[in-house]
């Protein structure tokens, strides 16, 4: 069977569902801000490798990212996640790239996450 390329569609749901179910075995709950917090890291990885790929990043590409990244949690939260909330996702995605320390920040807060799923 032939396997099709992932869009970049497919990679979110996928990356968000991994960190989500991952946290959940753990015993947690998601909170609202745990969505935002996952979601931000997400958007903000999938920027810097898009940035160390090409050398840039345009705005389309930022609207793809930051648009399915608010359909999966608009189809997963419903009612629980707001345009505030979507909001906030743009703004700390944004935020956390202009750190110097991010790379190793973001290594930190996905193992942190994954590290219920071994």
């Amino acid at each position: 069977m032939e396997e099709k390329e992932l869009t970049i569609r497919d990679v979110i749901f996928r990356d968000m569902d991994t960190l989500i179910m991952s946290k959940l075995k753990d015993g947690d709950n998601i909170s609202i801000n745990d969505l935002i917090d996952i979601s931000s890291y997400l958007a903000a990885s999938l920027f810097r490798q898009r940035w160390k790929q090409k050398g840039e990043l345009n705005q389309e590409e930022v609207n793809v990212v930051l648009g399915n990244i608010g359909d999966f949690c608009s189809n997963n939260f419903g009612e629980y996640f707001t345009q505030e909330d979507f909001d906030k996702i743009v703004k700390i995605s944004q935020l956390l790239l202009q750190k110097p320390t991010f790379d190793d920040d973001s290594k930190s807060f996905f193992e942190d996450i994954l590290k219920n799923n071994k």
